[in-house]
């Protein structure tokens, strides 16, 4: 496998150096044959530590996608004929996307660009409003499926990937807002909506050719379980109505995967600290009651601990557990948060905070070196708040 994965990526360079998609498709074919979605995603990381930026290898993504998804050798597995099962709900979702775009959604802007009148244009917003729900679907893919392509040490792939969901999350707020805003710019509409349809029929084609070939290998039963599970606290997308991909479907596998075993606690000890101790379950209720989410991540940058009160600002899954704490943030983000730590880590800095306005929400982060007492770097605490009703409370108070 290395020789072809070093092959690959003599090739891919020929592509990033401006040779033709058709040339570099041919060389393939009389070179290497039929690829495996593996072989492209140790390409892709080998083609980083070789020092093409991850922005370029994105840039080049949807070339690539074009160029071997037809081509990716593909190995049916039976959990992708299982209904309700995490995969085959995230397959379907895509299935569910593809039917909304061609019966929902293209009927009405093909209806708003007939008659550009407030009536075509209030329908076209209903869609678009409901396109966002789709947001849930990366959301579960970041949080709960890269993980484990990060584990066995392929992050090239889900950053790239992760851009291109950041550039669709923006499409569609800006659609929405062009849709809402008057007078009605009917060439702005339809541009911006022509290249997110473009977007997401391209990642769907991702997710499904090369994503998914690349994850099934790397899931354990137990795995999946753990996905279903907190893809509850995340949500689902549109299904359409595809049979097997519904949130009761998924539900019920999870159901049959878990048959509830009722065992007796026993005896607790007690976790000492200076000042105190708790038991287990006291010291887990009280850090969840905190009206803020506390992630904390060791010294060498791996998410060890975080919080599951009701409030989360952030979504965080029991997935991040044992994650890289960079390749948790959208990669537009990673140079800015290796910097601060780095800056912990050398004593320069003991904290930042950094306020965030969200439409009428604010949300305070902060993030601080944990130091023991003799100031030796432990790790970095990340604390988040949403303090909007705070400040209201500050503005009811009246003044003396």
């Amino acid at each position: 496998m290395n020789d072809r994965v070093t092959s690959l990526v003599q090739i891919l360079h020929k592509l990033h150096q401006g040779e033709s998609p058709e040339a570099v498709r041919v060389r393939i074919q009389e070179e290497l044959g039929p690829l495996s979605a593996e072989e492209l995603a140790r390409a892709e990381e080998q083609l980083q530590t070789e020092g093409i930026p991850v922005a370029e290898i994105q840039r080049l993504s949807t070339t690539l996608t074009e160029i071997f998804a037809p081509k990716l050798k593909r190995e049916e597995d039976e959990i992708l004929k299982t209904p309700g099962h995490p995969a085959f709900v995230f397959l379907g979702e895509n299935r569910g996307l593809i039917q909304f775009l061609e019966e929902k959604l293209d009927p009405a802007l093909q209806a708003f660009q007939g008659e550009t009148t407030e009536k075509q244009a209030e329908n076209l917003l209903f869609y678009a409003r409901e396109l966002k729900k789709w947001i849930r679907h990366y959301n579960r893919k970041e949080n709960l499926l890269f993980p484990y392509l990060e584990k066995d040490g392929i992050t090239v792939p889900p950053q790239v990937m992760w851009g291109v969901d950041d550039v669709i999350r923006d499409l569609m707020g800006v659609w929405v807002k062009a849709i809402e805003a008057r007078p009605i710019d009917e060439k702005r509409i339809s541009l911006v909506a022509e290249r997110l349809k473009t977007q997401l029929r391209e990642m769907v084609d991702k997710e499904e050719n090369i994503l998914m070939p690349m994850l099934l290998p790397k899931l354990k039963h137990e795995d999946w379980i753990l996905v279903a599970q907190e893809s509850v606290h995340i949500g689902y997308a549109m299904n359409q109505g595809i049979e097997g991909a519904s949130p009761s479907d998924a539900n019920t596998w999870l159901a049959q995967q878990t048959e509830e075993k009722r065992i007796l606690p026993g005896p607790k000890g007690r976790i000492q600290v200076p000042s105190g101790s708790f038991t287990e379950e006291e010291l887990t209720a009280m850090l969840n009651t905190l009206p803020t989410d506390l992630t904390f991540a060791d010294a060498d940058d791996i998410i060890r601990y975080y919080s599951e009160g009701k409030h989360q600002v952030f979504t965080r899954t029991r997935t991040i557990l044992g994650r890289d704490l960079y390749l948790c943030h959208p990669p537009n983000l990673i140079p800015t948060i290796k910097k601060l730590i780095q800056d912990f880590k050398d004593g320069v800095k003991d904290q930042m905070i950094v306020p965030m306005r969200r439409g009428n929400r604010l949300d305070l982060v902060r993030y601080y070196a944990v130091r023991d007492e003799e100031g030796k770097f432990l790790g970095t605490l990340e604390v988040t708040e949403e303090m909007s009703e705070i400040l209201e409370l500050l503005e009811e108070k009246p003044s003396h």
